[in-house]
Formats: C-alpha cells, structure tokens, sequence
C-alpha cells in the first residue's frame, strides 16, 4: 500500500466518486496528510460543501461506538429486502439509526461522522488484515493465533508511514470473517490497482525528440569517430532483397523448429496417454483378480458349509437311530414273567408295531 491518505483518497475520490457497495456516494475528501491514526481518533463534521471550511471536531469516538459502527455496516450491508438497491443517503441513513439504537454513549453523532468514522476504520483494518495475512502465509509450525496477532500488530506498525499502532482488533474480530467484508476487501484492492495505474499512467511522459543528441563537442567526435570506422552499408535495394531472403529462410526455419517441437510435444502426450491407460488397465485387471478369488472363496467356503451341516445332518441322524433301536431292544426282549396282564399286553402291542415298521424298511 501507498499509505492511509493513499487509500483513503481511493475510498473517497472513485473515478465515479462511487464507495464501493453504494451506487452514489460522492464524499468530501479529506486533508491527504493526515494519517490514519488520527482520522481513527478523530470525529470530523463535514458539512454538505466539498469545501473543509466549517468544519469542527467534536467527542473522539470510544471503542464500544467503533464497534456498534462496524455491526451497522455489517447489518445494513446484509439487509436481504433492500441490500445494495439502496442510495448513499438511504444507506447512511439505517446505518445511524442502527447506531442510535444500540450505542452506549449519549453522545451525539450525525450521519456524516459516523460514515467518515467507518472510512477511517474500513483503511486500518483492510491494512491489518493483509499483515495478518501474510504472517498466517508463512505457515510456522507451533504459532498460534495469538501469536500471529502480536506478529501482525508489529508489521503492521512498520509498514504505518507514521509508525502507529493498530487499536482496532475488536473491529477486526467482527469483520474478518463476514463475507461482505472479505468482498469489500477485493473492491478496496482492485480500486486501489486502478488509482495506481491511472497515477501511473498520468505520470508517464513521452521522451524529447533531442534526447539522443549528444550533450558536448567530445561526444560529438566520439560518434564520428566510430561512424568513420564503420563499414560502408550495402544499397537500399540489396538490403532490402538480403532481408526479404533472410526473413523467409528464418521464418521457414522458426516454423520448422516449431512444427518439429510440436510433432514430439504430440508423441509425448500420446505416450504419456497410452502409459495412462496401459496402468489403468492393469488396475482394473488386478480388480478383476481380485473379486473372482473373493467369490471362488465365498463359493469354497458355502460348499464348505454345507457339506458340514450335511454331516451334522448323518450323525444326528445315525443317533437317533441308535436311541431308537435301543429303546426297541429294550421292548423286544423284556421279561415278561415279571409283567401284569395290563403290562404285557402293552408290551405285546409295541412288539408287534416294532416289527411291523421293521418289516416295511
């Protein structure tokens, strides 16, 4: 940056006269010399004459009315039923009203003060966040945020043409991470890339026409000198056809080491191509391995589980057939003296059904 009165020139004197975010906010420009710390502590009445006479200062703003002028802006800003279809009176207009509403002070502030109070904050804090910024850049290990803060506070006060401080880190707080002010950040950046050009552009001057004459008599000889020295030039006719012949051959030759330069460009990039898809294959060749060995595995294993559930199946089987004829035996070859008459005839029943299903198998 070219300093506060640099910027402050840009946010006050647009080519438009425009502050960006209002469509026609033409602003009275303030004293280029006074420094940005001082516009931050100082309220100036500005009355509707461009002019800076009748100007008085009044009450320093407090840092509860810096930061109930920053919640404005911010509010008004992102009002969702009017937003940016709203002229610089109508705009400035809710802006003190919000600050009417919630200040903490009774001191009496107009519309004009408050909006010159937030162009002095608007620099000074634009210019601490490109300090914070570049020391968040650098990336350090073990820094915290603390400790980009205090290293931002330091630059920021050496790249400070007056060498102040920064004292507004509760503004900062609440506008460093709203998108209106991260975009207000880019307009101040690129009006200040245009002022810069135009300064440059006015500043440029065309060289006199004598620049090239020598300044003494020795020089003079000096250049005739040399020009003696020099060899006779060819004709205009042979110069001409010399620069016809060697601007052909040299542009043929540039055209060839151009289409040569293409032609291997183009065999790379198909090598390069071919490599892709050649590896792309093999990938998708190695997935194709992959998922196949997962099922035989999973068909393996369902096999597997089966032929165990069918040998479950056998012994359980072969079990209860053994309990089965075990308990037949029993049924069979009972004593049947030691039987009642209600006892054997049971046991004659069974009998008989025992060798019944035995005859059917």
């Amino acid at each position: 940056m070219d300093g506060d009165a640099f910027l402050t020139d840009i946010l006050l004197d647009g080519d438009n006269g425009v502050v960006p975010g209002l469509e026609d906010l033409n602003i009275p420009s303030t004293q280029n010399n006074q420094s940005s710390q001082e516009v931050e502590q100082t309220d100036v009445e500005v009355q509707a004459s461009r002019s800076s006479k009748g100007s008085k200062r009044t009450k320093n703003f407090s840092a509860d009315e810096d930061e109930v002028i920053c919640s404005g802006w911010l509010n008004i800003s992102k009002d969702p039923i009017n937003g940016a279809n709203q002229t610089r009176t109508s705009f400035w207009k809710r802006v003190h009203n919000f600050f009417e509403k919630h200040k903490k002070t009774t001191a009496a502030r107009t519309e004009s003060s408050i909006m010159h109070r937030w162009l002095a904050i608007q620099a000074s804090v634009n210019k601490f966040c490109a300090c914070y910024d570049a020391i968040e850049g650098r990336n350090q290990s073990g820094t915290t945020v603390k400790d980009m803060i205090s290293e931002a506070l330091k630059m920021y006060e050496r790249v400070d043409k007056d060498k102040k401080s920064f004292t507004l880190i509760p503004c900062w707080n609440i506008l460093k991470e709203e998108d209106k002010w991260k975009a207000k950040r880019i307009e101040i950046a690129e009006l200040e890339r245009q002022a810069r050009l135009k300064k440059n552009k006015s500043s440029k001057q065309s060289r006199p026409r004598d620049e090239e004459k020598n300044n003494n008599e020795e020089g003079a000889d000096v250049v005739a000198h040399e020009t003696e020295a020099r060899k006779r030039p060819e004709g205009i006719k042979k110069a001409k056809e010399a620069a016809r012949r060697g601007g052909g051959e040299a542009s043929m030759e540039a055209l060839d080491k151009m289409w040569a330069k293409k032609e291997a460009f183009d065999k790379e990039k198909e090598k390069a191509k071919e490599e892709r898809f050649m590896a792309s294959l093999e990938v998708e060749k190695a997935a194709l391995e992959l998922e196949k060995k997962r099922v035989e595995n999973k068909a393996a294993l369902e096999e597997k589980k089966v032929a165990l559930e069918e040998k479950r199946c056998a012994l359980e089987e072969k079990k209860a057939e053994a309990d089965l004829l075990k308990e037949e035996n029993a049924i069979m070859f009972v004593d049947k003296r030691t039987l009642d008459p209600l006892q054997l005839q049971y046991i004659e029943m069974m009998q008989k059904k025992i060798i019944a299903r035995r005859m059917e198998n």
